[in-house]
């Protein structure tokens, strides 16, 4: 199965990786546990509507939902191409993933995604316990990369669909700028990456869903294992981040991305917030 870097999953095959933290993530603040945020503790969902564009062309929709009841939560993403794209080629993905928020910190513990191209009808489920990582495909991969991901860097690592909605739980109302700092170790059944992140600043922003201020962060896309030597060659040529902005959400203490943007070979393709809608349900 061919695989394309960071700034193609983002925005090509945006389900699984929209919202699509354990310990990969890095430089946490000791004095966040003393002032739990605001989602902890309540019951909260949160849905998101995003559409993307190349050259100004509709190609993409996704639809991006998460729930929080006290320290669990659960969140599913549907991608499907649209406008022009959908003429040439119909694609669609469905994620999902739950797990616990444990000391602030995200733990997936199940992880689903079905692919549907047009070629290929491919599922893949991921279940974790204390000890592994359990991963099944069907129809099963031809390859595992060269070479093969390890249990201890599956262990270590959260799924794409927890590792951005992870990224949104470390920021908040506070404007945090190290909620874009180090990394966030990610396995999506077959490779092991990291997403590097580096903080902009703030700057204004204006999408259908948002306007205001938003913290801009790059995540650059840096392969670990598990690549077939095609795979791999393909991600080191692509040596440009995908830029996220995040916006704060004061209601939830979130700080969602409200807009994907990566710089492609044939041109720039944007995933802008199209709606947002939260709502925070405090528990007696």
């Amino acid at each position: 199965m061919r695989r394309k870097p960071l700034g193609l999953g983002v925005l090509v095959l945006a389900a699984t990786y929209l919202f699509v933290g354990s310990a990969a993530f890095a430089q946490n603040d000791p004095t966040e546990k003393e002032n739990p945020p605001i989602y902890l503790g309540q019951e909260m969902s949160l849905d998101i509507l995003y559409s993307g564009r190349v050259f100004g062309i509709p190609v993409v929709r996704a639809k991006v939902s998460a729930a929080f009841v006290g320290e669990s939560y659960a969140a599913r993403a549907h991608f499907k191409s649209s406008g022009l794209m959908a003429l040439f080629k119909s694609i669609s993905v469905v994620a999902s993933a739950s797990g616990q928020i444990q000391d602030q910190e995200l733990t997936s513990q199940d992880y689903w995604h079905k692919e549907l191209d047009g070629r290929k009808n491919r599922q893949l489920s991921m279940a974790r316990d204390t000890e592994k990582v359990t991963v099944r495909a069907d129809p099963p991969l031809h390859s595992m990369g060269e070479p093969i991901t390890s249990m201890q860097q599956r262990m270590e690592a959260v799924d794409p669909v927890s590792a951005i909605l992870g990224l949104a739980l470390r920021g908040g109302a506070e404007q945090r700028a190290d909620q874009c700092a180090g990394s966030i170790k990610v396995f999506d059944g077959k490779q092991r990456y990291d997403l590097r992140l580096e903080a902009m600043g703030l700057e204004p922003i204006r999408t259908r869903a948002y306007q205001g201020q938003a913290l801009r962060c790059n995540a650059w896309y840096v392969p670990v294992s598990g690549f077939d030597p095609d795979d791999l060659a393909e991600a080191l040529e692509h040596p440009y981040p995908v830029t996220i902005w995040l916006a704060d959400e004061v209601q939830s203490g979130l700080r969602v991305p409200v807009r994907f943007e990566a710089r492609l070979d044939f041109g720039t393709a944007r995933v802008d917030a199209r709606k947002i809608e939260i709502k925070v349900k405090a528990r007696p």
